[in-house]
């Protein structure tokens, strides 16, 4: 008698192909659209060239020693980190405060309302924002300007002085963003459990002791999930300096994606801004790293 054939697929590899089958298409995409441009990225900031030409030469590491001897981008590396930081801390601390004041019984009745209000700006186009933005923080006819005359106050310069242009941004980006970051630390507070509070009533416990041992550690995974999302999110601001500064006054704007822009598609330089962007993705990538190393671990998951 002949002996039985070996079968080519046993079942265990049956369910590792159907596993690997399922998850092909992710990483198809994540190949073309992700891993693929952060290597030519990298091959780009080696050689030399410009968009309209095919023509690349490769002159090594001459565009990052280019980059960090030029005292413009340590501008233009201090604005971005100056704008991550404050945005990201003032965002979190008052988004924090807003959803814990809407969470409290007192404002129960007034959720829905409060929320729409906040919430309202994140939806509209930032174009639109910036615009609207644009005419209010006029020196001349803004409209905040209008109403410091109208009680006797001197006007206030915003983005006309390279001393308050880039707190103004951050200030506008905090009200865009506030309703959004709300709403998600808003439904970790819903998810924390009531008898822990109903317990540290009991004991008579302060509400500032109960809100930084007990709420701040049970809805801690949200916070640092939002804060690694709101400061990759700041380092990529670009669409807020295009249409109200363009990086002025005085270079006081500018930022890393949009100096990025400038020299890849107004002054051409195909491997300097592809010098930029290769910073830009080291800066998030260490970010992100010391994020989950040092914060991580006061995340408590329940």
């Amino acid at each position: 008698m002949s002996a039985p054939k070996k079968r080519l697929l046993t079942a265990g590899r049956k369910e590792s192909l159907k596993g690997y089958l399922l998850i092909a298409p992710a990483i198809l995409l994540l190949s073309v659209f992700t891993i693929y441009p952060i290597f030519y990225l990298l091959h780009s900031s080696l050689h030399d060239g410009s968009l309209l030409s095919k023509k690349r030469n490769f002159v090594g590491l001459d565009n990052f020693a280019t980059l960090f001897g030029s005292v413009d981008f340590h501008t233009t590396l201090r604005n971005t980190i100056i704008y991550s930081v404050g945005l990201v801390a003032v965002l979190m601390v008052l988004a924090t405060l807003f959803a814990v004041w809407v969470n409290g019984e007192a404002q129960k009745r007034l959720n829905s309302v409060t929320l729409a209000a906040v919430f309202t700006p994140h939806i509209i186009s930032l174009v639109s924002v910036s615009t609207v933005f644009l005419w209010i923080m006029d020196p001349q006819i803004g409209a905040i300007n209008f109403l410091l005359r109208a009680v006797g106050l001197s006007p206030f310069p915003f983005l006309a002085s390279s001393r308050t242009a880039l707190a103004s941004l951050v200030g506008m980006m905090v009200w865009k963003s506030l309703g959004y970051y709300s709403l998600l630390i808003l439904a970790a507070l819903q998810g924390v459990p009531k008898d822990i509070y109903e317990a540290a009533s009991i004991d008579d416990t302060p509400r500032v002791k109960v809100f930084f041992q007990i709420t701040l550690p049970m809805i801690s995974p949200t916070l640092f999930f939002t804060t690694i999302v709101a400061t990759i999110s700041s380092f990529q601001v670009f669409e807020t300096v295009n249409l109200m500064t363009q990086g002025g006054p005085v270079n006081s704007t500018n930022t890393l994606v949009y100096q990025i822009y400038s020299d890849a598609f107004k002054y051409l330089k195909l491997g300097i801004a592809s010098a930029e962007g290769v910073v830009l993705l080291a800066f998030v990538g260490i970010l992100t790293i010391l994020y989950f190393a040092f914060l991580g671990k006061k995340v408590h998951y329940q």
